[in-house]
This record gives structure tokens, C-alpha cells and sequence, in this order.
């Protein structure tokens, strides 16, 4: 089983992804209190300054933890014509050999781009409209990243037309207490970053307290959705395969990616089902 599916399965159950931007927090006290809390899966974006040191030190010492690179850039010509600017940035081929799990773009991609990274990377990236997003999932793109706190589109890919083709992921302004209605009305997973996360929390900053900070976030995320998508929630301990068949939106895995047989009383119930 491939550790591609391994990541998506982390972070849809995690539900809560954390951010890191160019916060002016300690960043390796951060993702040590991510780990404390329970945090699989994490997301680094290409706006931090230390995104290149980082990157390798998380590979090096948890290679274990499941790593989104967000803020990036799916051509490789924008990223050499803002480098002057912005020296931190890296194309995805670089991030590919650090070892990272997936990436994330506030731009989109190309459909070309999704198809050539999906089979090994998660790809999420930012859709504004529904064709968008549609178009995005239909190439290959795991989740498609929207823009909240609104929940307009959100909303409309999981109606009636949109026959919850499309899994969203739901980033900006999503406090706490807004995580219950961003899940409710759809949302696959949300995540924040942590200017707002530890947003009016007192300073100094320990460690501790942001562990404790960020269970409370996790704990409000994952239960929103078992309370949300109860069938899905009965087969969180399931078999990738079981589990990929309770999700309520389309996923990219065929059963041979998963390692398992197709048996032909599945294909059988599969293709009926298609009639």
C-alpha cells in the first residue's frame, strides 16, 4: 500500500490540518506540540522563510509525519521569475526530492500538473467556482482547496448538481468555533494557521499550552465529522478499501493501487450500480 494513500486517508481523518506561515512563532516548538497533540499530518507553506531549513530537518527526524507543502507554485517559470522576491520558494520537482507528501496551491494547477503528480503526491488546489472544481477532481486533484470563512461554494458542490463528486478542503478564518458549520455544510477537512490559532492566547507561548490549544482542535474537527457522516464514521477503524467505499465523494484509488483484488462479485455489484 502506497504511502500517497496512507497521507490521504491521515489527513481526512484528521480533519484539521495546521498551517505554518511566516507567523514570528518558533516553528520547531510548533510542530513539536503538532506531534504531541496527535498531529499526522501537517502543512508548510512556502510563505515561511524557513521553509527550505525545515523541510529536511521534519524529513530527517519524523519521517513519519504526513507533509503538505502549501503556497506552491505549479510552474516552474513563475517560480524562477519570483525568486529574486520571494528566495524561499521552490518548484514542485524540488520539493518532490526533499520527500514531501503533497502539495497545495492558492493558484490552482494545470490539469497537466495534477496528472503528473497525483499518482505519487496529494494535489489541492484552490478552485473559485464549481466547474473549477469539478474540473480539478476529474484530473486527478485529491481535494479541492476553498476559500472560507464563507461557505457558499462549499455548499453548492455538495447539493443536488453537484452529486458530491467534489471533496473540499476549507482554509481562511476557520476558528474554532466555525469548525462545526464549515464540516457540517461539507468540508472534507479545514485547516488554519497558527496567526490565527493563537490568535489573543497570552505570550509567552509554552509548548504545553499549544498542545493543549490545538487537541481542542482536533477533537472539535473530527467530531463534527463522525456527527456529520455517521456511514463513514462506522468504518474509521475499516480496511482501506472498506473505508474508501463508505467515503461520500469520488477518490482517484483504484483497488490495485491498494494492493487487494477485485473480485467479480464486486465488479458485478459495481457495474449494476452503474446501471
Amino acid at each position: 500500500m502506497s504511502r500517497m494513500i496512507k497521507a490521504y486517508r491521515a489527513v481526512h481523518q484528521q480533519a484539521f490540518i495546521p498551517i505554518f506561515t511566516e507567523n514570528g512563532f518558533d516553528s520547531h516548538m510548533l510542530l513539536e506540540a503538532c506531534l504531541d497533540a496527535g498531529c499526522r499530518a501537517i502543512e508548510y507553506t512556502l510563505r515561511s522563510r524557513d521553509v527550505g531549513n525545515m523541510i529536511p530537518w521534519i524529513r530527517r527526524n519524523y519521517p513519519d509525519l504526513f507533509l503538505l507543502v502549501g503556497s506552491t507554485l505549479g510552474s516552474d517559470r513563475i517560480v524562477r521569475q519570483t525568486l529574486r522576491r520571494h528566495p524561499q520558494l521552490m518548484t514542485l520537482d524540488e520539493l518532490a526530492g526533499l520527500g514531501v507528501d503533497g502539495f497545495v496551491s492558492m493558484v490552482g494547477f494545470h490539469e497537466d500538473t495534477i496528472q503528473r503528480y497525483a499518482p505519487s503526491h496529494l494535489m489541492i488546489p484552490t478552485v473559485m467556482t464549481l466547474p473549477e472544481a469539478f474540473q480539478a477532481v476529474a484530473a486527478g486533484a485529491h481535494f479541492c482547496k476553498m476559500i472560507g470563512p464563507g461557505l457558499d461554494l462549499v455548499r453548492l458542490s455538495q447539493g443536488d448538481g453537484g452529486f458530491g463528486f467534489c471533496p473540499p478542503m476549507v482554509t481562511g478564518g476557520i476558528s474554532l468555533c466555525r469548525i462545526p458549520e464549515t464540516i457540517s455544510a461539507g468540508a472534507v477537512f479545514v485547516g488554519t494557521g497558527f496567526e490565527l490559532i493563537l490568535k489573543d492566547h497570552p505570550q509567552p507561548l509554552t509548548k504545553e499550552h499549544v498542545t493543549e490549544v490545538l487537541r481542542e482542535y482536533l477533537d472539535t474537527a473530527q467530531n463534527a465529522q463522525r456527527t456529520s457522516r455517521p456511514v463513514l464514521a462506522q468504518k474509521w477503524d475499516s480496511d482501506m478499501r472498506t473505508w474508501l467505499n463508505a467515503l461520500p465523494h469520488h477518490h482517484p484509488f483504484e483497488a490495485d493501487s491498494m494492493g487487494v483484488e477485485v473480485s467479480e462479485e464486486d465488479l458485478g455489484n459495481a457495474l449494476a450500480h452503474r446501471i
